[in-house]
């Protein structure tokens, strides 16, 4: 009863477990997409190609509804956590920063719930990739600069899950109670691997976006595909790319852990 009081209360959490939720679904077939390419001769392949592949399945367009909808409440979730604060980040520079980001993710898991829409209503996902947003960035005036800061903000937040992962600071975060407080070594390890497979992403590119603004060659941007790509040729490729593989699928057990168990207290 104390439970549906909270929910009726605090209509944002809602919207926060559930993105989590569908976030981990999509985490996890990324995961189980790149081990695939790992193991076999295939191209990793990203977001839209996720989606590509999912639409082929049994199913699938079910399955791309869900996602849809959890990537949509997602990104909702996340302009309400900048605008109402009510994790009190605080209006400093950290807080305003981290707020900031709040409203960069939200575009990021809007556009991405807007390129799963498209593949399910039939629209393909072409267009609108990496290499055409940093096209239009950088016909900008200053668009070198702009796609640089880009590309540092990229860097950054790369570093920044990584050090999340030593940290384990996302702990904080859950209220682990009874039974599944006996798992919490387990959580923890799990959200150190994922996060520090989402930093290597990031890290790598935002090195490709550096080199889209020093060289102003849209062409040398790349997003998640090109990144896992990367990783690929790289030598014993198969076995970097497996790592990050199994990373991504550990995220979405540790972003399911957020939609079970996060505290809202402050919503």
């Amino acid at each position: 009863m104390a439970s549906s009081q909270h929910v009726r209360r605090h209509p944002l959490e809602v919207l926060g477990r559930v993105g989590y939720g569908v976030k981990g679904v999509l985490y996890a077939v990324l995961g189980v997409l790149a081990l695939d390419a790992a193991v076999g001769p295939g191209e990793a392949e990203g977001q839209a190609g996720a989606f590509q592949t999912l639409a082929q399945q049994p199913f699938g367009a079910v399955l791309l509804w869900v996602l849809v909808v959890g990537l949509a409440a997602y990104a909702v979730w996340r302009v309400a956590l900048a605008i109402t604060d009510p994790e009190g980040e605080g209006d400093d520079l950290e807080g305003a920063g981290k707020r900031a980001f709040y409203v960069v993710s939200a575009l990021a898991y809007g556009g991405l719930a807007y390129t799963a829409y498209k593949v399910v209503s039939g629209a393909g996902a072409s267009g609108g990739g990496t290499e055409e947003r940093a096209q239009t960035l950088l016909g900008l005036p200053g668009g070198r600069w702009i796609v640089g800061g880009l590309a540092l903000a990229l860097l950054g937040y790369g570093v920044y899950q990584f050090v999340r992962a030593y940290r384990a600071s996302f702990m904080d975060h859950f209220r682990l109670e009874g039974e599944v407080a006996r798992h919490r070594d387990k959580v923890r390890k799990a959200g150190q691997w994922g996060l520090s497979a989402r930093g290597v992403v990031y890290v790598l590119t935002g090195l490709f976006m550096a080199q889209a603004a020093l060289r102003s060659d849209a062409d040398k941007a790349g997003g998640l595909d090109q990144a896992l790509s990367a990783l690929q040729r790289q030598p014993y490729g198969p076995w970097l790319l497996a790592l990050v593989a199994v990373g991504f699928v550990m995220y979405g057990v540790y972003c399911g852990v957020n939609a079970a168990y996060r505290a809202y207290e402050g919503q």
